[in-house]
């Protein structure tokens, strides 16, 4: 390999590190072998884990669009053969052409492609002038949006539209049918007819999309698609732009104020969809709508969200939709989990991911992702305010709602005392399963209450926005001091909704039953059947995070239908130097903080107390120390017991120290402020809880993090409502699977459900340790404070750059010593 072939480096923007070219190699033959063999022989999942620091983003960039700029010529004859078998088939009768005519037309068919996107790039090197500068719009935007919620709300605009039942209602879907039929038609015969709209004949024949949870997230990457000069696919033609479209909701794309008022992701839909079907429609949305300006100008360069917002804004065509018209000549997209992972969402975003590559950014909390997207949950308490509220509205709207609207709210509130009845006569107490979701009906008298009818109107009169927001209005002057979470938390009825949404899911998949609150959740337990479809019909998934590891998971529970040989996994070795990092076990009789363990006094006040001391006296006080810890009660009993005791005051004079609390003010700040002051020679401490607002996201990076320690292992609580249920669903599996004898099923079940809670265990240690090396010249040790790091079943789910540096020592003085000489040969100044 050459590094100064751009090729041989997939177009880095910089001289990549030997490990980011190994990574970008992996992913680069992992495509082309795909691209070389028989879908059977295809390896469907590529599982990367590359540390933080190490420019992941830009090598999955750099590796994806080289192999799709590499293969965009042979993709497209590809699909035009593809193409031609159909139209074959379809034929009464064979071909009999020669081979030779076939190849000649199928090369004229090429060249007529490749002319194609050479014919559009010229088309938009002649705009590029037209096009205007962003910025002064983009910042006048971003003021008009952060206003909006002044916005006040007449009461005619919380009156649903007539809405009736039975033969008048079926009268009406068939109308909404034919005419959202007729749109299709419309839609059609506008791309067919409209030849002077080069975007309409460019197709790209792969897409590469990009999922990550945040729209912060996606749009760095935008800004890191940006860096890289990629070659064109073609030799016809010089340089090709990258075709980049960022995908987002109408909450951040809607520039209708009659509709962005709303405060809510759901509110805001429904508003679109009355608003798009009323006399007049949305201004800035037809249906013959010709929206090759938004696509020019989207695609003369990278941009992010935002300036999609403000493009649509000054071509008066709404970016949402306008969007959704330029995927077919899209290279590459970006979208939040929920468009990727949610069926519903995909199909009625158009999103096709037939042969396409998907790439999901930060995909540790994958599997949580997909359950969290596909389960519900409804508290007694949501349901009495939501019980309140719509007593409230039909008290002020009852004699301006038509009878199809008050009988089918009178209907909802049936249904809403029914739900508070259940909860309040049958919880006892977190994990009770409901087997029987028709129990909830029983004995109710609601043989005249239909929930699926209820669920479509609701749906189809579009007025739980307007009643969620109106309960939200006559509660605004109890929640100023809140305003940020009542914006952005799910309105109450909207919950409701998606809760009787979830009575439609099969039972084999989740499972509904009793949690703390008290309240109902219906919990997905099978995310496999969901992500089943993603891998069937992509080209190759990649996973890729800071920290993947325990690897084996995403292969039990997300895809356990491949075999091993379709599964490609790697780990990446972190960029840092050998020396810039020290894994530390300490491994001393008795030193174990389980749950029997977390009240002996003598384990907190004597070991756990002392180690801390020797730790602030052997890493230099410049440098922070972080220690994290298993709960929030757990690091609470620590410093009420050593406030107690006299000894919070003595390592708190010995350094500054801080703790993170349930609900307390979040110490980052001060603690920061006396790392970074110069002048300030005592230094400090912070005590963090796995899981907490520390644990994640935060870079502890230089000073901030020299030393972190991991006390103890934090294990999920079983006796958690959600743990009890997953704990008898793996259970009851392994019965199902296993023919063998009841106790040697039971030995199994243990094996299989240990084995799940390690899994949490580690992900979550794997996540907390990620936090202390930021980049290459940064430099830590990493202490797990607890005996049961040693065992094998724990040591090897533990990320591979960490525990590829664990050191021999595993008592406290010989580490203390090993740490002492570690940052004496380091600036330690820095």
């Amino acid at each position: 390999m050459d590094p100064n072939n751009d090729h041989d480096k997939f177009y880095h923007p910089y001289q990549p590190y030997d490990i980011q070219l190994d990574l970008m190699k992996c992913i680069y033959n992992t495509l082309q072998f795909n691209n070389n063999n028989n879908s059977t022989d295809n390896k469907k999942i590529c599982i990367l884990e590359s540390p933080t620091g190490t420019g992941k983003t830009l090598s999955l960039i750099c590796s994806t669009v080289t192999w799709l700029r590499d293969n965009k010529q042979h993709l497209l004859s590809a699909s035009l053969q593809s193409n031609e078998i159909d139209t074959d088939s379809d034929s009464d009768s064979e071909s009999d052409e020669p081979d030779w005519v076939k190849e000649s037309f199928q090369n004229d068919s090429l060249n007529d492609k490749i002319d194609q996107f050479v014919a559009f790039e010229s088309h938009l090197n002649k705009n590029i002038n037209n096009i205007n500068s962003l910025l002064p719009q983009t910042n006048l935007k971003k003021k008009l949006k952060s206003s909006r919620i002044d916005i006040e709300i007449e009461d005619s605009e919380f009156i649903p539209t007539p809405y009736n039942d039975t033969t008048q209602q079926q009268q009406d879907n068939k109308t909404i049918l034919a005419n959202q039929v007729k749109s299709l038609l419309n839609k059609i015969d506008t791309s067919h007819n409209n030849n002077n709209n080069n975007n309409n004949q460019l197709h790209n024949p792969v897409k590469i999309y990009f999922a990550s949870r945040t729209h912060s997230q996606l749009n760095q990457f935008a800004n890191q698609l940006s860096l890289p000069n990629f070659p064109s696919s073609f030799k016809q033609l010089q340089t090709e732009r990258i075709k980049f479209l960022p995908l987002a909701s109408k909450k951040q794309l809607c520039i209708n104020p009659d509709v962005n008022k709303w405060n809510s992701l759901e509110a805001i839909n429904d508003a679109c969809y009355e608003l798009r079907h009323q006399k007049g429609g949305c201004p800035f949305y037809k249906v013959d709508r010709d929206t090759s300006p938004f696509t020019d100008e989207v695609f003369q360069s990278i941009h992010d969200i935002e300036d999609l917002y403000t493009i649509g804004e000054k071509h008066k065509m709404c970016p949402y939709y306008a969007s959704r018209d330029a995927l077919p000549g899209v290279e590459v997209i970006t979208l939040p989990y929920q468009y990727l992972l949610s069926e519903t969402t995909r199909k009625a975003m158009k999103l096709d991911l037939k042969n396409n590559i998907v790439v999901i950014d930060e995909a540790h909390n994958l599997i949580d992702t997909i359950n969290n997207i596909h389960s519900s949950i409804i508290s007694l308490n949501d349901l009495k305010v939501c019980q309140l509220g719509l007593q409230n509205y039909l008290t002020k709207f009852k004699l301006k709602l038509n009878p199809g609207n008050r009988v089918n709210l009178l209907k909802l509130l049936k249904l809403l005392s029914i739900l508070i009845d259940f909860i309040t006569k049958n919880f006892t107490k977190p994990g009770i399963p409901i087997n029987n979701i028709n129990d909830i009906f029983k004995d109710n008298n609601a043989d005249t209450l239909n929930v699926f009818n209820l669920i479509k109107y609701i749906n189809v009169s579009k007025v739980a926005y307007k009643i969620d927001t109106y309960i939200k209005s006559l509660t605004n002057n109890d929640d100023d001091n809140n305003n940020d979470n009542n914006i952005t938390k799910k309105p109450t009825l909207f919950k409701i909704v998606s809760f009787l949404t979830s009575l439609t899911n099969p039972s084999k998949e989740g499972q509904f039953f009793f949690d703390v609150g008290p309240s109902i959740k219906y919990m997905l337990l099978e995310p496999s059947k969901l992500f089943e479809p993603i891998i069937n019909d992509a080209k190759c998934v990649i996973l890729a995070g800071g920290t993947m590891e325990p690897m084996d998971e995403f292969n039990d529970v997300l895809f356990p239908q491949l075999k091993r040989n379709q599964i490609v996994q790697y780990s990446c070795n972190h960029i840092i130097p050998d020396d810039n990092l020290k894994t530390f076990i300490v491994n001393e009789p008795g030193l174990e903080f389980t749950f029997a363990n977390r009240n002996n006094l003598s384990l907190i006040n004597d070991t756990l107390f002392q180690f801390y001391m020797n730790l602030c006296d052997n890493v230099p006080r410049k440098g922070g120390i972080v220690g994290f810890f298993p709960s929030y009660q757990f690091l609470g009993n620590v410093i009420n017991n050593w406030k107690r005791n006299g000894l919070f005051n003595k390592i708190n004079n010995k350094r500054s120290l801080f703790y993170e609390s349930k609900n307390g003010k979040d110490p980052l700040n001060e603690y920061a402020e006396i790392i970074n002051d110069p002048s300030n020679e005592k230094g400090a401490i912070l005590f963090a809880v796995v899981g907490g607002r520390l644990s994640e996201g935060i870079n502890f990076q230089d000073n901030l993090c020299r030393a972190i320690v991991m006390t103890g292992l934090p294990y999920p609580n079983l006796l958690s409502g959600e743990l009890q249920i997953k704990k008898r669903h793996l259970e009851m599996k392994v019965e199902m699977s296993n023919k063998t004898k009841p106790d040697d099923q039971k030995q199994d079940a243990k094996i299989v459900v240990k084995n799940f809670l390690d899994n949490l265990c580690m992900k979550a240690v794997n996540q907390s340790v990620g936090r202390s090396i930021r980049h290459i010249n940064d430099y830590s040790v990493i202490i797990l404070f607890d005996s049961r790091y040693d065992r094998d079943n724990i040591k090897n789910k533990l990320s591979h750059w960490v525990k590829n540096r664990i050191q021999p020592q595993r008592s406290t003085t010989p580490l203390m010593v090993s740490t002492k000489l570690f940052f004496k040969g380091k600036n330690t100044g820095h």
